[in-house]
């Protein structure tokens, strides 16, 4: 089929299965025990962010929206409020064993117990499992029971001025390979983000991000899903070269909310071993909905009007590299990548668009360079039945230079309680390599997921 076909039929997908019904990732345990506040604050049916959630990590992992700041003091410690506001909770003063604690709007320096203030009250620690059934039409052991993954997470805020995240790999099992089989081998440990957000600095609306991290470039990241597999466009690999839109790289990003509905983002990645850094950059607005900061728009309660309910978002984002294998001479892989996304929502139905484009000048890093172009499109539509209750549709095409894949992806995901998840998944992936060769595959997979 080709790609102006494509493009139709997946732009149909993404806008018009509002008509067929009548009538929202980063975020952890830590942080609602932190603020305690339900995971559905900031969740439809974790790890998906929905909007909340979404102000909340743009925001570095701090509550700012009006609705929080009216609270009362006493409300703001234990409804969700930000830690800085939580100085105004915090300076009620607490009797602990008939003394008085200190007053912390009392200026730095004047009381030594509050050098020690911007230490969270609890270990902002949280793990996360999960648990798969598979069956996989072309391996030799068609079912597979396994443990997954097991992935330790911790994060938090230093008042309102700085922030702190990272996620560890404790355990987890590679991904299938029809190919070869169906039971994956085991991947070492390994430090997946660590990175440290100084949050307005120097009083000035810009965030800085430093350390481990993954570059703000689509409007999600992998792990901000309810199906189990990943957005192609987000994952995707060209060749022999490690690179994807959500890979992580030592590096540093400066990111700004820009008239509440605007965000831009903008980084540079050193990764090891390379003599040249990569830049990207990232830009979004959102029109209807609550904004950027969480702050809902006036709704007129005596004219209910569509506009009252539909939130979209569009995101456009750029990122260019080189990597080098230092064994090799003169065989550098020069790339880069370009996307557009859109996020629809309305009501209990959500739809999300996503392309990028890229260009990989070597990517199998041979002698004799193969400049190598790709194409990857995703659609989804999700739509809420009830509370924890989510169907969702799914189709990508994906030109990765090596083939074209067509993949359909239904899925339903129920949430019994908050931290847990249980998903049926079933993902057609029709393959037509370049050449005469094409195949099929055919995975159905059952996974609990757990947080805590």
């Amino acid at each position: 089929m080709q790609i102006r076909n494509m493009v139709i039929l997946m732009l149909a997908v993404a806008l018009g299965l509002p008509l067929l019904f009548t009538g929202t990732a980063r975020a952890i345990p830590a942080f609602t025990r932190q603020y305690k506040t339900e995971c559905s604050t900031c969740h439809t049916i974790y790890p998906e962010l929905n909007e909340y959630g979404e102000a909340f990590l743009k925001n570095s992992y701090v509550y700012s929206n009006k609705a929080a700041k009216a609270k009362t003091p006493a409300q703001a410690k234990g409804a969700g409020d930000s830690v800085g506001s939580g100085q105004e909770a915090a300076a009620e003063k607490e009797t602990v064993a008939g003394v008085d604690a200190p007053d912390v709007r009392t200026p730095p320096g004047k009381d030594p117990a509050l050098w020690l203030a911007a230490i969270p009250e609890m270990l902002p620690v949280s793990l996360t499992a999960s648990l798969n059934l598979a069956h996989n039409d072309h391996a030799k052991d068609k079912f597979d029971l396994s443990t997954r993954a097991l992935v330790l997470q911790a994060g938090g805020t230093f008042r309102d001025k700085a922030a702190f995240y990272t996620t560890y790999n404790l355990y987890s099992e590679g991904h299938y390979d029809p190919l070869v089989g169906n039971v994956p081998g085991n991947n070492n440990p390994d430090l997946n983000e660590l990175f440290f957000i100084w949050r307005h600095a120097l009083d000035t609306p810009i965030n800085v991000r430093v350390g481990r991290l993954k570059p703000k470039l689509s409007l999600w990241k992998s792990t901000n899903k309810t199906t189990i597999a990943s957005f192609a466009p987000q994952v995707y690999k060209v060749g022999s070269s490690q690179f994807s839109l959500d890979s992580a790289g030592d590096g540093v990003e400066v990111n700004s909310i820009v008239g509440k509905r605007v965000y831009v983002a903008a980084g540079v990645v050193d990764r090891n071993d390379q003599n040249e850094k990569e830049g990207y950059g990232h830009l979004s607005f959102k029109i209807g909905g609550s904004d950027f900061l969480g702050d809902e728009p006036e709704i007129d309660l005596e004219s209910d009007s569509v506009w009252d309910y539909l939130a979209l978002t569009v995101g456009t984002y750029g990122y260019y590299g080189r990597y080098e294998i230092p064994t090799l001479s003169n065989n550098a892989n020069y790339y880069y990548r370009a996307g557009l996304d859109a996020d629809l929502s309305y009501k209990r139905l959500r739809t999300r668009f996503s392309g990028v484009y890229g260009r990989d000048s070597n990517p199998l890093f041979a002698a004799v360079p193969n400049d190598v172009k790709s194409l990857v499109l995703a659609a989804e539509a999700e739509y809420l039945i009830g509370s924890n209750v989510i169907a969702v549709f799914r189709y990508e095409y994906q030109d990765d230079g090596t083939g074209i894949h067509n993949r359909c992806i239904p899925a339903i995901a129920y949430a019994p309680l908050q931290n847990t998840k249980l998903v049926l998944e079933y993902k057609n992936d029709n393959i037509s390599y370049h050449g005469a060769q094409s195949a099929t595959d055919r995975i159905t997979q059952l996974a609990l997921a757990f947080s805590f």
